[in-house]
């Protein structure tokens, strides 16, 4: 993928993780996302903006540390319509710290996402694909930050019911 492609994905990526957390009144979207399903710790969510249907999980961290930051995290797989993949993304809940990367490992695999602002993404499909289905083989995922006032963050997510919700989100948005 040549460098334009790259900036032109990363601020698509970018506009459609936007429209998913932005509010109701400033959102582009026909339709709030409705809950579809929930198994395990994994949410599934349909809506509709500018007429066409979109889908995506999502989970929140199970544990945090430190734990008296209150920043909210979730983590996203969005189905790309388009494409036949998913697309994880990371919305932290406060800034990253300009040029630091954002792991995550499950079980022996570790990836590095590339954050800007308060979110985060892996910068290739390869890589995407490779987490989704890391994913899917575990049971834990841990997500490591630095916030802009260098305070290091853990955020441990549950992996439970993962794979249900990734043939869910296949099955509800073609």
């Amino acid at each position: 993928m040549n460098t334009l492609n790259k900036k032109y994905f990363f601020y698509i990526t970018l506009l459609l993780i936007y429209i998913l957390l932005a509010p109701p009144s400033y959102a582009s979207s026909n339709t709030e996302p409705e809950l579809q399903s929930r198994f395990g710790d994994w949410r599934v969510f349909k809506y509709t903006a500018n007429s066409k249907e979109l889908c995506y999980i999502a989970s929140s961290p199970v544990k945090q540390d430190p734990s008296d930051k209150a920043w909210n995290p979730n983590f996203f797989i969005k189905k790309i319509d388009d494409e036949s993949h998913n697309q994880p993304s990371l919305y932290a809940g406060y800034n990253f710290k300009k040029e630091t990367p954002v792991t995550i490992k499950i079980l022996n695999s570790t990836f590095s996402m590339s954050p800007m602002d308060k979110h985060a993404w892996l910068v290739t499909k390869d890589e995407e694909k490779k987490l989704v289905e890391a994913m899917k083989k575990g049971y834990q995922m841990i997500i490591k930050g630095t916030s802009e006032f260098e305070t290091n963050t853990t955020d441990h997510y549950s992996l439970k019911g993962v794979t249900r919700s990734l043939q869910e989100l296949k099955d509800i948005c073609r």
